[in-house]
């Protein structure tokens, strides 16, 4: 299976599909899923967070969270390459919604407020239409920002109407990905594409919403080089329609295709080194462009091969005060110079190995002497 996706070289001068799904791909990442669903209390969120966040054009305390739902639409026919949050769903009632709002309404502490499900919080089926119309009665007096997540099918007029009866300022998080819909199909197996994104986004805009657009950085099967480029020009072609830019370095989730690639040697995550590229290069395109790293300087999110705390430190502070002086100056006192002659020849590879790792397996099957 994997020799039918390692021609990725020329990805960029590929046909784009119209069908938007490669159902070999989606079928080989759905058998890869688990079929149980997660334990946890149905009347509880998955989880509830403070953290800093520019969603109001400063840094400030933002809660987040995580309800726990039945997850997403495009997961109970396959999921994206990276996305593991299937594994947090659940079967869950109306009535177990109601109580986690309850339990959100009753502990939030601040006035911004960022909701994310397994899934897409604008979908009827994950989220009924009476329950967000519940949430907005028992959010909507207490934050002064809002920011959801959704798939693009689920921006529709209609939902877009309940967004401004609220009264409040709503940012609407779309999983973009990548402007390239050769890797949106054939990569992220993200069952989209860049014009269903754009339509989208232009409907939510119209209702006067704000947008995030969310880019994969270095999706499967592409060199990290072309991952730098691909996010580059992503940023290029939605800079005049999207508020911020939101860069998500692949983690390796348990149960997907990127965890399976990862442990045969055949994906790497990315570097600090070429995040900190990435986002230095993506705001002087603009708009405002962030990047709060999950995992990262852990074998399973972005990282350098050596340990770099202060790196790290400085694409977060700069992602939070849009300011990447501090970060250039830091990058501009290390010698990359092989670094970055790694990455060219890596790019020239036919596969992309994770040398160390497949080291690493090799060097444990081999018997004691």
């Amino acid at each position: 299976y994997i020799e039918v996706w390692i021609q990725q070289k020329s990805f960029n001068q590929k046909r784009i599909s119209l069908n938007m799904v490669n159902k070999e791909l989606a079928l080989f990442i759905r058998s890869l899923m688990p079929e149980g669903r997660a334990g946890g209390d149905p009347d509880r969120p998955v989880s509830m967070w403070n953290e800093l966040d520019r969603l109001r054009g400063y840094p400030e305390k933002t809660t987040v969270v995580i309800f726990r739902t039945r997850g997403c639409s495009w997961y109970r026919f396959s999921s994206c390459s990276m996305c593991g949050y299937f594994n947090d769903t659940q079967n869950v009632t109306e009535e177990n919604l109601y109580h986690q709002i309850d339990h959100v309404a009753s502990t939030l502490n601040s006035e911004v407020l960022k909701v994310f499900t397994s899934g897409s919080f604008l979908d009827p089926v994950e989220i009924p239409d009476q329950v967000r119309s519940y949430f907005y009665e028992k959010i909507g007096s207490k934050v002064s920002k809002l920011l959801v997540e959704s798939r693009t099918e689920y921006i529709r007029p209609e939902r877009m109407e309940e967004l401004k009866k609220i009264g409040i300022s709503v940012r609407i998080a779309i999983g973009l990905e990548s402007a390239n819909d050769y890797l949106i199909e054939n990569s992220i197996n993200k069952g989209s594409s860049f014009r269903k994104y754009m339509d989208a986004a232009l409907t939510a805009k119209k209702y006067g919403m704000e947008i995030r657009t969310y880019l994969l950085f270095k999706p499967p099967f592409i060199s990290e080089k072309a991952a730098i480029a691909d996010v580059l020009e992503s940023i290029r072609k939605v800079r005049d329609i999207t508020t911020d830019v939101s860069i998500n370095p692949t983690n390796i989730q348990k149960n997907t295709l990127v965890e399976y690639l990862w442990k045969n040697g055949l994906y790497r995550p990315p570097r600090l080194y070429s995040l900190a590229r990435v986002l230095i290069e993506g705001m002087k395109i603009g708009p405002e462009v962030i990047s709060y790293p999950t995992g990262g300087n852990k074998e399973r999110g972005v990282h350098n091969d050596t340990f770099d705390d202060k790196l790290l430190d400085l694409i977060v502070e700069s992602s939070l005060n849009q300011d990447v002086k501090d970060l250039e100056r830091y990058m501009e006192s290390l010698d990359l110079s092989t670094f970055w002659d790694m990455i060219e020849a890596e790019d020239r590879a036919m596969v992309q190995v994770d040398f160390e790792r497949v080291i690493r397996q090799a060097l444990s099957a081999v018997p004691e002497i």
